[in-house]
């Protein structure tokens, strides 16, 4: 980076400013697989089953709420697609609403949805052994009549096994990630395969299904419960709480939006690594509104198979109940459920190690998230500038890579052994970011005219940018989703308890505060940060 004095004061010349030293290697396949495997549609089912059905929402319409969930947030996919296209640099909103609002507003955007994603590091890194892992040991255990995998597949369900398995997991992607992204692109697309046929093959055990449903779970829980009739166990379990069918509900439909959300709200993923993507005007168009549609879809699907079979009564009870009142360690997901509907030894392995692959995917693209836009911060002089040292061998920013592994370590210890830090409140978080994306959607045509002209999505209709139309369609999509969060009884989210949403408040305050300190510490040093923000980043 040049500095050029004027006077006393010291400013940074745009146009010397070294490159990043990323590399665009990312094809369109990846961009929409990297977004599919974010969104991940596994995760998001078993979790709209294991508390949607459960109670909280009397009345709700699962369908209906996944299509209007889809219908609410694909305005957000396609402002952050333009974006993406108009400025193809890593960073993400930081990018998109510095050069379109203002730089105060761009970093507290992208201060807060980083923040929250280094939580969102440790908390997938989780999933892996408590719901992939262990499902298929257990799985295993059950069907070879093998009590050693039983236990086996429990500990994995423990604080010690969750956090050993998310350590390993952590150190072994920091470390891949340090080579490069190639070959993780490489293996995305292996695993995305193996995860996307195991669906299928889910899919189709739900839709051919014509025995016993009943039958079939007690026979799969006899060995893990000892009861003969644990479907019988469930239900008694949860006495006058047992959840049965009732009339059809807007409200409970409208704020049971938040569990699609967790996934259908995060099909930008891409928009953090532009910079890595070739062609990233037509990767990112297709890439991001694409892996939402996509994903609505076999969500829509899977959720038809499972109700098809179970029942929304029973699927409720599953996720209501008390595991340990019919002596279970784990609520069993979906996956599992399907697996206990077949015989056959290979498909029961195809559905069960499929899951597993799904369960963790969020967090290799957290790494990925953080690590860009902290690169990004320090380029422009908001951070450490060894978190804008990027390998010349391997195109890799090492500091910032083993940063958001040291942190998401941390944020996996508090998953692990503290329960109340399970939580989905930090989703409520980053649609804050997401909504100040929206608004600069709306004002960029405007406070940008010349790049907007210059780029490759200077569309209109009837005279007015398109990226302006789907901004204020965006905000309002988020604002339903906000207030979905702020009723749901499950979010954590509420007026009522308002810990986790003072949380929320601090969190996206503090990026206010660390901007106005970075700007008085470089003043002082002499520099000049506002004219880094008249331009895009370099590539």
């Amino acid at each position: 980076m040049q500095i050029v004095k004027e006077g006393e004061i010291v400013v940074i010349n745009n146009f010397s400013r070294k490159a990043t030293g990323l590399v665009r290697q990312a094809k369109a396949s990846d961009v929409f697989i990297y977004n599919v495997n974010f969104i991940n549609i596994a995760i998001g089912v078993a979790f709209m089953f294991l508390f949607m059905p459960a109670g909280s929402y009397p009345g709700d319409n699962m369908f209906l709420t996944t299509i209007l969930c889809a219908l609410a947030v694909l305005p957000s996919s396609l402002v952050y697609a333009l974006f993406a296209s108009a400025m193809p640099r890593s960073g993400g909103e930081y990018v998109y609403v510095s050069r379109s609002l203002s730089p105060l507003w761009g970093f507290a955007a992208n201060w807060n949805y980083t923040v929250w994603s280094f939580l969102y590091i440790g908390v997938p890194a989780a999933f892996l052994g408590k719901y992939g892992i262990s499902a298929v040991t257990r799985i295993l255990g059950v069907v070879m009549h093998n009590p050693g995998l039983i236990q086996l597949g429990n500990w994995f369900t423990t604080p010690l096994g969750v956090f050993i398995t998310g350590v390993a997991l952590i150190i072994l992607y920091i470390l891949l990630f340090s080579i490069g992204i190639n070959v993780y692109m490489r293996m995305q697309m292996i695993f995305f395969m193996i995860a996307s046929i195991g669906l299928l093959a889910t899919l189709l055990v739900f839709l051919f299904f014509h025995g016993s449903f009943s039958q079939a779970f007690n026979q799969y829980m006899q060995p893990l419960t000892h009861l003969n009739n644990t479907y019988q166990a469930v239900i008694s379990s949860l006495g006058s709480n047992a959840v049965h069918s009732m009339p059809f509900s807007w409200h409970s439909t409208l704020i049971s939006m938040t569990w699609p959300f967790t996934v259908l709200g995060f099909s930008i993923a891409s928009a953090y690594i532009g910079g890595e993507i070739k062609g990233a005007n037509r990767a990112q168009l297709i890439g991001m509104p694409g892996s939402l549609l996509y994903s609505a879809i076999w969500i829509l699907l899977l959720t038809a198979g499972v109700l098809k079979v179970v029942g929304f009564s029973f699927m409720g009870d599953i996720g209501a109940m008390n595991p340990s009142s019919v002596h279970l360690g784990f609520t069993p997901t979906f996956a599992e459920i399907a697996a206990m509907l077949t015989h056959n030894v290979w498909l029961i392995l195809l559905i069960s190690i499929s899951f597993m692959l799904w369960t963790y995917t969020w967090m290799p693209i957290y790494i990925l998230t953080t690590t860009r836009n902290v690169l990004a911060w320090a380029l422009d002089g908001l951070a450490p500038s060894k978190l804008a040292s990027v390998s010349d061998r391997t195109h890799s920013p090492l500091w910032a890579l083993w940063l958001s592994g040291v942190l998401g370590i941390g944020f996996l210890y508090l998953y692990a052994f503290d329960p109340s830090f399970a939580t989905i409140a930090g989703f409520f978080g980053q649609v804050f970011t997401f909504i100040l994306t929206s608004l600069a959607a709306i004002v960029f045509p405007i406070r940008q005219r010349e790049m907007f002209d210059a780029s490759p999505v200077k569309w209109r209709i009837a005279g007015v940018p398109v990226i302006s139309i789907l901004g204020v369609l965006s905000v309002i999509g988020l604002v339903l989703i906000e207030w979905a969060f702020l009723n749901d009884p499950n979010s954590g989210i509420s007026l009522s308890t308002p810990t986790m949403l003072l949380i929320n408040i601090v969190v996206f305050l503090s990026g206010f505060i660390y901007y106005g300190a970075a700007r008085f510490i470089r003043l002082r040093q002499g520099v000049d940060l506002s004219l880094v923000f008249k331009e895009i980043p370099p590539e």
